[in-house]
Parts: structure tokens; C-alpha cells; sequence
């Protein structure tokens, strides 16, 4: 008789093919057995590939690497979630063992008012059970672990050797079938799976009790989908009947969610390498619904047999909000070291005992959905105590918990292709639809879900073609699982973030969002990194971006704060906003509205905007260009909150803006195409301000002292061609940096620039009266000053020595260039197209190094000096209808430059055709 391993754990033994495991059967918590209708998990745990050995079942040969790490006393495997669930009550749990086992009713621990049993085995008769002659010899440890849990994750512990049951007789059929049994627990069962083994559990019942029931009453109750009447089955026959179910479900994945994940599984598993003995953690990435924990199960099916424990931990960040840290933290550490987490606090344990007793295992933990660095702190150290070759693997889709777990390698979850994401969408659809219609459908919905399957089993059970209507115009869209989780993890600055770029900014530039939510106190550029990190956001080409299905579900969640739209927080919704505005409607629960006019024509009243006192944003814009179109305000204009950050309203109906309107916290002012004389009386306190457009404002006559804006960036005063002056308190804006006066046809003079240290941007093309070039700040880098009436460039050009394009376009009264000219060390771009009076190039005493496009088409050059062979980097010389040249310098020929020569004397250049043909290009008419 092999002894008894003295544990406080619940253990039933069992020997089966030379392999040592155990059985745990862990109960609900005993001091609460109130509740007749205790609804148990009983969740598979190994879903390992075993062999079928007559009824018996086969484990794959123990690891290599396992044999030295551990005690004789064999793996013990804690499998805390699978995923599938099979649902039963306590006193249906205990039935089907005592049916399948014989084990009386005794055998189970009763509950203290005598309602239905608790699923823990009580151990006390085992002992004395285990000295009486015929009963099966126990082994120190024996199948795979199967927990049996309470509501989700196991709230007890398991049972003290003083609870311990006895040993059950068991006969050969019983003791095969109770192998079944266990290997079921570990299975990933869907409904069909259990109702069919359960039928043929029920045979095994009524095969066991032949005894007590005749052969004909048996006979009768046969059913016969398993039993033809003219032949009974034999016992042997029915075991291998309910092990070859048990195999096909539990060596088979789950073909649907692991469609275009295999290879990606492979790459993880590859990281992982298991062979090693050193001590490796994964992390795999990604966003809600990619498949992370899809991937996560099939590597737990696929190598936890390897393990000497393992434990997967499902949804931790909602149980580490139902159970608190700590709670989790113990849980945890009891089914590693398999004792009962109420018998004793770890917290209380010396670090170096625990240390000592965790680095003798070699154990295999995922840790799911942990979104938050907070929901492992507490246990996180004791991860790096395992043994040799131990595996970590937490899925997240936060990548900053990878960072602050120091996770060996990060692993991140790519979306299914193409013709995955059609596979996914069109399993198990039957459709009407036209074969063109449908497979447009298709694929449109494909690319909204972005190779997501969370999203792409959403749309699969959808009609189509409304989704394609809703898709088309951005409008909320309810995605389950996607809808709940989006914002999960978000704190209240990351959430408004992300729901003002899924109802406004997708696609827009990086820093002009950043510019407008700093201004409302949400530290942009922290808040777009977090956003990234957590798999919301994405950014490319310094565009702020989501995938589609994000902004559907943004927008779903502003949609769902009142079913009274002036109730939500964000209004883009044309009708809602109409609505709104005509029926003054307003509330302060409105932060932000954006609305296209471009179809649109109605009146507000004056006081329209008085009730939304936490207005933010506002933006009045028209995405084409209709006349006659927008909000009229015939009665004026008297309140705009003074909380607004962003004032954008295109074709603006009034000469002013509110006399009472305080713009101390306006980030952003546009009034593009508006009807604008001036913006207001008196001065302002533009404290926060950093741009202004008015553009083609063309009744502008002024604009108002600037000096009370210290933090303005941008000026664009493109076409207001009834402005005659710019007032000299520009020169106190020490953070400008483009000031655009392009066709404002009034302008003479502008003030001197020379103080405006961040300028980069000057745009005075079509100044059309503008005599003399500006003093402009030596750190500029774009000029444009083409159309207009300067006949010369100054000598003191030399001193912008970072100007990098220079536009003298058309100006026709342009006679000279300065030979300091070439002392623009980063000029790259020089245009002198246009320039008719202009009939010689400079001689340049210097290499111009940085120089790639030279434009003298139309001007009146006849010849290029020799020094042009200074022109080193020059990559394309322009001479469009340069009808005087007649003459190049034979030195030019050895710069490999792009030449273009249309409209040109061919007669007059004819001597140079010979020399074309190694040129980069040339282009001649």
C-alpha cells in the first residue's frame, strides 16, 4: 500500500497509467450555504492532446526538463479558468459522481441546514477507508487537477487532512468512467458536447445498476440513438464511445475564433521558447477584440501539459475590481503552492520562504486582460520566484503594463488579413443579396472592423446593408464587448480624448488637436501616448487616427448619454443640432458641436448660445461650397460662452462678434469668409490665443491689437483685400510663426519683423502695392513675396541664414539679385519665374551647397555665368520661355541636373543639342 502525501488539499487518488496527478475538488465557501441552487463552474482545466489506450486515458510523456525540477511526488496542475463552462448545482454535481463512481451520498460534506451538498470532499473516512483490503491503492498524486468553482474564480480554499474522505471501491467500469469523468472537467465543452455525454452517462448508470435492474427493463430504457434493441452494448463499448467524444472535443480548437491565428500563435510559442530552463514572460498586445485571449487559450492548450502547475487567470482587471488585490493576490499564490488560501495569509510568510518553495516549480501562468499595472503589483515580484524554465504570459491591452512588469518580450496581435476577415465574416451567412451586392458589402464591412473578429462576429449576424448606411455616415454603432471595454482602464482626461477625436478629430493633424484639448486642460500629447499605449489611438503621418469601428462605438457612447440630444456632450448629428438651435433647446451639458451648413439655411435667435454656458468647441463649417448657405443671425448676435476654446464659423453673417463675448479662453479663431469688419471693440485679454483666421474676410478693414496675445502662433490674413495696415503691436509677438498676407491687394507696408524671433512662414505674394522688401527676422525660412512692386533685393538678405525657399515669382519689376545671394547656406528652392525685367543671374563667389531647384523661366536672361558650376547640388533648372538665352557656359555641362527648355529659340541654341543626351532629362519644344 503506497501511503497517503499528507496535504491540505481535498484529494481524490486515482492511478492511472503510470502517471502522477491529482484530483482537487475545491467547494464554494462553507460558511455561506444559504443558497439551494448554488450554481458551480465546473471548467475544463487541461486541454491537452491525450491518447486512447482501450478506455483508459494516455498523458503525453512529462517534459525532459520537468523530471530534475521536481519532487517524486508529481505535477500537480491548478487550472483556474477555461473557456467553456458547463453550469451545474451542487446537488446535480454530486449525483453524477455518485452515479458514475457508486460513491453514496455520504461521501460529500453536507451542508449545515441539510440543503444541497457542497462540491468538497470530505477526507476523514478515506483514511480509515484506505486500510480496508480490496480497496484501489491510492498513488501520491494522480489525474490532472479539475476545480470546481463557485460563481467565476474559486472562493475557498481546499479541505484540511482532517476533512479528508475515504477511498471509494471502485470497479473496473467505474474506475474508467471516473477517469472519463475527470478527463471531461478538462474539456472545453459547448452545450451539445455535455447533453450528448450526459445521454451516454446515463447508460453508463444503467449499465452499472444490471445488478438491480433486469435485462429487459434495461433493454427497454435504452435509448436508441446509443442502443439498437436487437443488440445491448457492452460496458467497454460504452467507455470507449464516451472517451472518443471526450477526445474530439477536447483535442479540437476553437476553429471560428482562431481563424489567421495559427501563425501567430506559432511566433509566441516561438518566443516562449519552451525547451529553455531559464525563466521567460510574454506579453501579447493588442486591441479590444483582436484575439488576444483567443491566442492565449490555444498556447495554454497547447502546452500546459509540459507544466508541473499551471494556472490561467481570466479577466483579472474585472476580478481584481470585485475581490480587491489583495483577495486576488492570495487566491493566486494558494493554487500555486495548493494550499487553502483561508488556512493562511501570505502576507504573513518571510519573502524567503516563499521564495524557496515557488523556485521549486516549473510552472506555466497567464494572467488575462490585465489592463492596469495596479492589478498584478501586489504579486508581481513573487513572478520572478518560479523555477527554471517557467512561463509568464499576460495579455493586456495596455502596452505601458508590459514596460512597468519589465516583460521580456512584448508581442503584438496583428488583425486578420483580408480573406481571413472575409472568411470570418461569411461563416454561416446565407444571403439573398445579388453576388456583386454582397461581396461590395463584404468588403466595405471588412474594412470597417479592421481585421478585427471581435467586430467581424458582430457584423456577421447583422443585416448588411444597414450596417453599410450607418458605416457610410459615421453614425454610433452598438458593438458588444467592443461598446463596454473601449473606455475601460480610461482615466477622465483619456476618455474625453478619445470621444472628442471619434466624434471630431479622426484624421486630423496630430498638433492642431493637441493645440485645441491642451487649451481644455487634457494634456494632449501625455493623453495621445497613454491612448496609443492602450490600443485606442494609432498615429501616422502626424494624423491622429482610430480604426472605424472605435469611432463608431466613441460615438455610441456620447449617443447614449440621454436620449435627449441636448442632453449629450457632443453634437454633430445635422438634424439633433438644427433642432437644437431653432427651438432653443440649449443646455450646459453641451461641451462641443460641429455642424456642416454646407445644405443648410436657417435663422437663430440672438440668445442661442446663452443656455450652453460649457461650450467648448464650436465649429459652423461647410464641406462644399454652396451660396447662400449657414446660420443667419437677423436679430445679431448677444452671447457666446466664455468658456469656448474653438470659435470656427465659416461665412460668419455679422460686421462683429458679441460686444459681451470674453475670449480669455479661446485657443482657436476662425472666421474664414466671414462678413467681419473688425472682431471687437477695445482690448481683449487673448491670453490663451495661438491662431487666428480670417481669411478672405474681404470686408476686414482692421484688426485689433495684438500685444494682449503673447501666445499667438498663427495669423492668416489671405485675402482680406480691404485691409490697408497692420498694426505695429505684431512686432510683440515673440511666438509667431506663420504670418500669411497673401493677396491683401491694399497692403503698402508692413511693420518691421526683425524681433519676430520664431517666425518661419512670411507669405506677402500678391501684395500687390508693396514697394520694398521687409526687415524680417533672421530665423525665417519660407519667403514668398512674388507679385508685387519691389525692384530689388537688399543686400542684407545674406543675413536670413536659415531661409530655405525663396518666391519672387512674377515680379515683373524685379531688375537684380545680389551676388550675396549665395551666401544663403540652406537655400534650397529659388524661383524667379516671371521676373520679365530681370536679364542676368548673379556671379556667385561661393559654392551654394544646398540649392536643388533654380526657376528662371520667363525672364530675360540671355547667358548663365561660369559660376553657376558652383550650383553643386542642383537638381532641376528650369528655362520655360526664356526666349533671350542663347548661351550656357560649357563648365554647366558637368553638373547632372534636369533640364527643361520649352518655348525656346532652337535656332539661336542649336550649337548646345549635342550635349544633351547624358543630362538627367530635358525636355525641349
Amino acid at each position: 500500500m503506497i501511503p497517503l502525501e499528507k496535504s491540505s488539499d481535498a484529494i481524490f487518488p486515482f492511478q492511472v497509467n503510470d502517471e502522477q496527478t491529482k484530483v482537487y475538488i475545491a467547494g464554494g465557501n462553507t460558511s455561506d450555504q444559504q443558497s439551494q441552487k448554488r450554481q458551480l463552474e465546473i471548467r475544463g482545466s487541461r486541454p491537452s492532446p491525450l491518447i486512447v489506450s482501450s478506455h483508459k486515458i494516455k498523458k503525453p510523456p512529462q517534459h525532459p526538463a520537468n523530471r530534475d525540477l521536481v519532487s517524486p511526488y508529481v505535477p500537480r496542475v491548478t487550472v483556474v479558468v477555461s473557456p467553456k463552462v458547463v453550469h451545474a448545482t451542487a446537488s446535480e454535481f454530486k449525483n453524477v459522481v455518485q452515479r458514475l463512481t457508486g460513491i453514496s451520498s455520504s461521501f460529500f460534506l453536507e451542508s449545515g441546514d441539510g440543503g444541497d451538498v457542497s462540491p468538497a470532499v470530505r477526507l476523514s473516512s478515506m483514511e480509515k477507508a484506505a486500510e480496508s483490503p480490496g480497496i484501489l491503492s491510492p498513488s501520491p498524486a494522480m489525474l490532472p487537477t479539475a476545480i470546481f468553482h463557485q460563481g467565476g474564480m474559486s472562493t475557498s480554499g481546499f479541505m484540511s487532512p482532517s476533512q479528508s474522505p475515504s477511498y471509494a471501491k471502485l470497479t473496473s467500469t467505474q474506475e474508467a468512467l471516473f477517469d472519463t469523468e475527470l478527463s471531461i472537467g478538462f474539456s472545453r465543452f459547448e452545450q451539445r458536447d455535455a447533453a450528448s455525454l450526459a445521454t451516454k452517462i446515463e447508460h453508463m448508470s444503467e449499465a452499472s445498476d444490471s445488478e438491480k435492474v433486469s435485462n429487459e427493463e434495461t433493454r427497454v430504457r435504452q435509448k436508441d440513438e446509443y442502443e439498437p434493441e436487437h443488440k445491448r452494448r457492452s460496458e467497454s463499448e460504452l467507455i470507449d464511445e464516451i472517451v472518443r467524444d471526450v477526445l474530439m472535443v477536447l483535442c479540437s480548437k476553437d476553429e471560428v475564433n482562431m481563424i489567421g491565428m495559427d501563425m501567430q500563435v506559432e511566433e509566441i510559442l516561438s518566443l516562449l521558447c519552451i525547451e529553455s530552463l531559464d525563466v521567460r514572460s510574454i506579453g501579447i498586445w493588442g486591441t479590444v477584440g483582436i484575439g488576444k485571449t483567443a491566442i492565449a487559450e490555444e498556447i495554454f492548450r497547447k502546452i500546459s501539459v509540459q507544466y508541473e502547475t499551471c494556472i490561467f487567470l481570466k479577466d483579472l482587471h474585472e476580478e481584481v475590481k470585485v475581490k480587491g488585490h489583495d483577495a486576488v493576490r492570495e487566491e493566486f499564490l494558494s493554487r500555486v503552492l495548493e494550499v487553502e488560501p483561508h488556512v493562511i495569509r501570505f502576507s504573513d510568510i518571510k519573502t524567503s520562504f516563499l521564495r524557496s518553495r515557488l523556485q521549486r516549480k516549473r510552472v506555466l501562468v497567464i494572467l488575462d486582460d490585465v489592463n492596469d499595472y495596479r492589478d498584478v503589483e501586489t504579486f508581481l515580484g513573487k513572478l520572478t520566484y518560479f523555477g527554471p524554465g517557467s512561463r509568464i504570459i499576460i495579455t493586456s491591452r495596455n502596452r505601458r503594463v508590459f514596460v512597468l512588469c519589465k516583460i521580456d518580450h512584448v508581442y503584438e496581435v496583428k488583425p486578420l488579413n483580408t480573406s481571413n476577415s472575409l472568411l470570418l465574416l461569411n461563416r454561416g451567412t446565407h444571403s439573398v443579396l445579388l453576388p456583386e451586392v454582397y461581396s461590395a458589402l463584404s468588403l466595405e464591412l471588412v474594412r470597417f472592423s479592421n481585421g478585427n473578429p471581435q467586430v467581424l462576429n458582430f457584423l456577421r449576424n447583422r443585416e448588411w446593408q444597414r450596417l453599410s448606411q450607418q458605416i457610410q455616415k459615421t453614425s454610433p454603432i452598438y458593438i458588444p464587448g467592443i461598446y463596454e471595454r473601449s473606455c475601460c482602464g480610461l482615466d477622465d482626461y483619456e476618455r474625453s480624448i478619445f470621444l472628442d477625436i471619434a466624434c471630431f478629430f479622426r484624421r486630423m493633424d496630430k498638433d492642431n488637436v493637441a493645440m485645441l484639448l491642451d487649451g481644455c486642460g487634457f494634456s494632449a500629447h501625455v493623453g495621445f501616448g497613454n491612448l496609443v499605449d492602450k490600443s485606442v489611438l494609432s498615429m501616422s503621418h502626424n494624423l491622429v487616427d482610430m480604426h472605424s469601428f472605435f469611432q463608431a462605438t466613441g460615438r455610441e457612447i456620447v449617443r447614449q448619454e440621454s436620449q435627449w440630444p441636448e442632453y449629450c456632450s457632443r453634437l454633430w448629428n445635422q438634424e439633433d443640432i438644427v433642432d437644437i438651435i431653432i427651438h432653443d433647446k440649449g443646455t450646459s451639458a453641451i461641451e462641443a458641436i460641429f455642424l456642416d451648413m454646407s445644405k443648410l439655411k436657417f435663422d437663430a435667435n440672438p440668445n442661442v448660445f446663452e443656455k450652453m454656458c460649457n461650450l467648448r468647441l464650436l465649429k459652423f463649417y461647410c464641406s462644399e461650397v454652396i451660396e447662400n448657405r449657414g446660420v443667419l443671425l437677423p436679430q445679431g448676435l448677444e452671447y457666446l460662452p466664455s468658456r469656448l476654446r474653438l470659435l470656427h464659423w465659416e461665412y460668419y453673417p455679422l460686421s462683429t462678434l458679441p460686444r459681451s463675448f470674453d475670449p480669455r479662453n479661446l485657443v482657436e479663431l476662425n472666421l474664414p469668409s466671414s462678413c467681419a469688419k473688425k472682431l471687437w471693440k477695445g482690448k481683449k485679454c487673448l491670453e490663451k490665443l495661438k491662431k487666428i483666421r480670417l481669411s478672405y474676410s474681404d470686408q476686414l478693414t482692421k484688426i485689433p491689437r495684438l500685444s494682449s496675445a503673447p501666445n499667438l502662433e498663427l495669423l492668416d490674413l489671405e485675402g482680406c483685400n480691404s485691409l490697408v495696415c497692420i498694426s505695429e503691436s505684431i512686432s510683440d509677438l515673440k511666438k509667431l510663426v506663420f504670418l500669411n498676407l497673401k493677396d491683401c491687394s491694399k497692403l503698402e507696408s508692413v511693420p518691421c519683423m526683425l524681433d519676430l524671433k520664431s517666425l518661419e512662414v512670411l507669405n506677402l505674394t500678391g501684395c500687390s502695392k508693396l514697394e520694398n522688401f521687409p526687415e524680417i527676422s533672421p530665423n525665417v525660412k519660407e519667403v514668398c513675396m512674388g507679385g508685387t512692386m519691389i525692384q530689388e533685393i537688399p543686400s542684407s538678405i545674406k543675413n536670413l541664414a536659415l531661409l530655405e525657399k525663396l518666391d519672387l515669382e512674377n515680379n515683373r519689376h524685379l531688375k537684380t539679385l545680389p551676388t550675396s545671394i549665395c551666401k544663403l547656406k540652406h537655400l534650397e528652392t529659388l524661383n524667379l519665374s516671371g521676373c520679365t525685367s530681370l536679364d542676368r543671374f548673379p556671379d556667385l563667389s561661393r559654392r551654394m551647397k544646398c540649392l536643388r531647384f533654380l526657376d528662371l523661366s520667363r525672364t530675360s536672361i540671355r547667358e548663365l555665368p561660369s559660376s553657376v558650376s558652383y550650383l553643386t547640388a542642383l537638381e532641376e533648372l528650369r528655362f520655360v520661355d526664356c526666349r533671350n538665352l542663347v548661351r550656357l557656359p560649357d563648365n554647366a555641362w558637368s553638373l547632372r541636373f534636369k533640364v527643361e527648355f520649352r518655348q525656346i529659340d532652337t535656332e539661336k541654341f542649336s550649337r548646345l543639342w549635342n550635349k544633351f543626351g547624358w543630362l538627367k532629362k530635358v525636355q525641349i519644344s
